[in-house]
């Protein structure tokens, strides 16, 4: 590498956020003549997080359970959580998160030949996250001729699609997904359960609370596998997200143990 791309990136590195709060906060911890013990915490706890080591170390035991191929097994239909979606874009309106769930739920329960119900509406009343879904599933029909079957009865052994459009998180993912297999005739549902890895133990317990037995299908995994090198121990705002997703899951988890799920 040159000199000149060596300086760009480390610049780079420092510069943007996290880098220059870690800075600026260690600064402060030198002259700041109260709460320098308060600036040098907030230094190395930024720095922690925002370190790909550490942030894989978080995301770890969320994940690893869940890299391997599906179990085989005879299921009743595929669940795919939402993961977020944006209004008024010209195209692909899921989150990149909840593209990859839909499309891995897709390949699931057209190989199985099962129906797939897609759960998710939020809070944007005049654009829902299904809204996308089906919007989504347009384009792959216009852009790549992938035919979409019209929607069966959820209960039928064949690939159909649904939508789940009234739950605002994953509680309400699997009441709601309940409710609409206890209409379709199905009171304990197995499925293939598709989210992201870093969210599928936190979902799982939920979705068996409501009486699904459950086969978890993840995907959209964080963790890079590959061999790291000195940069990663430079802070950057791609690993301070992946710290911010596992905290954010560990806080979930615990949240559930207290209601006693």
């Amino acid at each position: 590498m040159s000199n000149v791309y060596l300086f760009s990136k480390l610049f780079t590195y420092l510069v943007l956020p996290p880098g220059i709060f870690i800075i600026l906060f260690l600064v402060a911890s030198f002259y700041a003549k109260r709460f320098r013990l308060f600036f040098l915490a907030n230094a190395v706890i930024f720095y922690l997080l925002s370190n790909a080591y550490v942030a894989d170390w978080l995301l770890k035991p969320l994940e690893e359970p869940f890299n391997q191929s599906i179990t085989k097994a005879p299921v009743d239909a595929v669940i795919v959580l939402g993961g977020g979606h944006t209004q008024g874009v010209a195209n692909l309106p899921l989150s990149s998160d909840a593209y990859k769930r839909m499309m891995w739920g897709l390949m699931v329960a057209k190989s199985n030949n099962v129906p797939l119900l897609f759960s998710g509406g939020g809070m944007q009343k005049e654009y829902l996250e299904s809204d996308a879904f089906l919007d989504s599933l347009k384009e792959l029909k216009l852009y790549l001729e992938i035919p979409t079957p019209t929607s069966k009865s959820l209960g039928s052994k064949e690939f159909s699609l649904h939508v789940e459009d009234k739950s605002l998180d994953t509680y309400q993912n699997a009441q709601f997904c309940k409710v609409a297999f206890e209409k379709a005739g199905l009171a304990t549902p197995t499925i293939y359960l598709v989210t992201s890895a870093y969210h599928m133990r936190r979902s799982i317990r939920l979705y068996e609370h409501f009486g699904f037995n459950v086969i978890p299908a993840a995907t959209n995994f964080k963790i890079n596998h590959r061999v790291k090198d000195t940069w990663d121990y430079l802070p950057n705002a791609h690993s301070f997200y992946k710290s911010y997703i596992a905290l954010h899951e560990y806080v979930g988890l615990l949240s559930l143990k207290l209601r006693g799920i």
